[in-house]
């Protein structure tokens, strides 16, 4: 039996062969690029992530992965329910030497770096850096994790990295590893 619907607005879909059912789930970022693993949440993109079109994980890409170290066969979601505030990937370094290194890059709705430092006033705030231009801030919450901040339009693009075991290399060296995550995604954010 066929059944028909009517709809007017911006929901409204063409009548093609291959239509969108509601139980398919979005699996490439803005641009039509496919994500590295299968999307199981209706709600990856909402309201809280949407500020802007980067997508962490299709913007790492093997060029990036070599240039900064990582294994993209590790690349997994950073969600871990539909509607999750943050949207991104978390990676590995590759190579046994770094193998209690890992990195994410993940992207949530926020007004600006001011107003984030503001509302994260117990972070480790080191003096922000400028790459290609850009402000970036830099903190970490432990001796073992870093990450930076930087503004794309309505969202803030957050890269960390983290060393997992001990001894723990110092700070520095960890901060150092998310700051070149950083630089070698930077021209791929868009910034407004």
């Amino acid at each position: 039996m066929t059944i028909f619907a009517c709809s007017t607005g911006p929901e409204a879909e063409v009548g093609t062969s291959s239509t969108t059912s509601p139980a398919s789930v979005r699996q490439t970022d803005a641009a039509g690029r496919t994500l590295p693993f299968e999307n199981p949440f209706e709600k990856r993109w909402n309201s809280s992530n949407d500020g802007t079109p980067y997508e962490p994980c299709t913007a790492v890409d093997q060029r990036v992965a070599d240039e900064v170290g990582l294994d993209l066969s590790t690349t997994a979601d950073a969600a871990a329910v539909s509607g999750q505030t943050l949207r991104g990937c978390r990676w590995d370094y590759a190579g046994e030497e770094v193998g209690g290194w890992g990195a994410d890059q993940v992207v949530a709705d926020f007004e600006s770096l001011e107003s984030y430092k503001n509302d994260n006033k117990l972070f480790n705030w080191r003096p922000d850096i400028t790459l290609n231009g850009r402000t970036v801030g830099v903190t970490s919450m432990n001796d073992t994790n870093c990450f930076t901040y930087v503004q794309s339009y309505q969202s803030g693009v957050t890269t960390a990295a983290s060393y997992r075991t001990l001894p723990a290399p110092t700070l520095d060296e960890v901060c150092e590893r998310a700051i070149e995550l950083t630089k070698a995604t930077i021209d791929k954010i868009p910034n407004g």
